[in-house]
């Protein structure tokens, strides 16, 4: 069987959802893309993919009968419309992440999914790096023992990234700012590193050096999960430079009763168990592949998902932990206090 995929949104991110499923042409084809925005995008997009449709109105590639499937590439806050109506449809779903807007926008789509039969998958693709997967596979061996510890960060400037004027720079199109979209990525991984998060206290800012943004360019961040694991994490969208030269660009230290694993430098690990990195910090050589080839992998699995009726590894129903976690954070920057888990499900 086909799965006929309908690409909606073609912009940056789209590009490697569309390198996916050329990927996977074993698995899928993509006959219909949609723009909203930019109608010559969906038609540059179409003609790439071998000559697929090109339209400019979403509901337009929901509505027809020979689309099995969708990919959600668009703005954060048309992502719960889409994806609903998807679901009503009895379409497969692949968003982007963030999800949706907040828990509530996404618990919706979660739960219309589970009515129609739909599959949901969020593409957090930081779990699909060959290296993520390798430092996951090593804690779970207990390489270092017991977690006690993380730190993540990330440097980026937003106006370097985008034009002025893009919906980047704005609440109402975002869900905010620097968590909702880039710390997203680590919250979700952290998660499937360490388990599930038990509450947050954070804080958020504005620095005034991105355009005209009315979401947080700054953000800092404590975690407790349920297992007592410990987490620090800081964020900013107005870095002249990333000051910690990381084999992935955002920092990542996990600490071990008996070691540690940190990607300064590339990924290196240290145990006072195992003799083979017993002797100082050990480079462990892993290659870094391609940012663009984890959403590969990523397309993949969805579509091998709705082949074989599983679960994805980063299913909706599990990305609710994630959703969870940003809208706690958010609220303990707010009310400048610690805010448990339990009270924003």
């Amino acid at each position: 069987m086909t799965i006929r995929i309908g690409l909606i949104g073609c912009g940056k991110i789209a590009r490697h959802h569309a390198a996916g499923y050329r990927a996977a042409a074993d698995l899928a084809r993509v006959v219909v893309c949609c723009d909203e925005w930019r109608m010559d995008q969906a038609q540059q997009m179409a003609d790439s993919l071998g000559g697929a449709d090109a339209v400019d109105r979403w509901p337009t590639v929901i509505g027809r009968d020979d689309v099995d499937a969708v990919s959600i590439c668009m703005p954060h806050f048309q992502h719960v419309e889409i994806a609903l109506a998807a679901a009503q449809a009895g379409k497969h779903i692949l968003v982007e992440k963030p999800m949706a807007m907040n828990l509530a926008e996404s618990r919706a789509i979660v739960e219309a999914a589970e009515q129609s039969g739909s599959l949901v998958m969020v593409g957090q693709n930081q779990r699909f790096m060959p290296d993520h997967r390798r430092i996951k596979q090593m804690i779970d061996d207990g390489v270092i023992g017991r977690v006690v510890a993380v730190r993540f960060d990330c440097n980026q400037f937003l106006k370097k990234m985008y034009p002025e004027g893009s919906w980047m720079f704005s609440k109402a199109r975002t869900g905010g700012g620097m968590v909702i979209c880039t710390a997203v990525h680590k919250l979700d991984l952290l998660r499937y590193f360490c388990g599930e998060i038990r509450q947050v206290a954070a804080y958020t800012g504005h620095t005034g050096l991105n355009y005209d943004m009315d979401n947080e360019d700054i953000a800092a961040m404590i975690l407790e999960f349920e297992n007592g694991v410990i987490g620090e994490g800081f964020y900013l969208f107005a870095a002249h430079k990333t000051p910690i030269p990381t084999a992935t660009s955002e920092l990542t230290i996990v600490y071990g009763e008996e070691g540690m694993i940190h990607n300064v430098l590339g990924w290196h690990v240290y145990s006072t168990k195992v003799a083979q990195y017993s002797g100082g910090d050990t480079n462990i050589g892993l290659p870094v592949e391609p940012y663009a080839n984890s959403i590969v992998a990523e397309v993949r699995h969805f579509l091998e998902c709705i082949r074989d009726g599983a679960q994805p590894l980063t299913s909706g129903r599990d990305n609710l932990g994630t959703m969870a976690a940003i809208d706690a954070i958010y609220r303990s920057a707010e009310r400048r206090q610690m805010v448990a888990l339990a009270d924003v499900w």
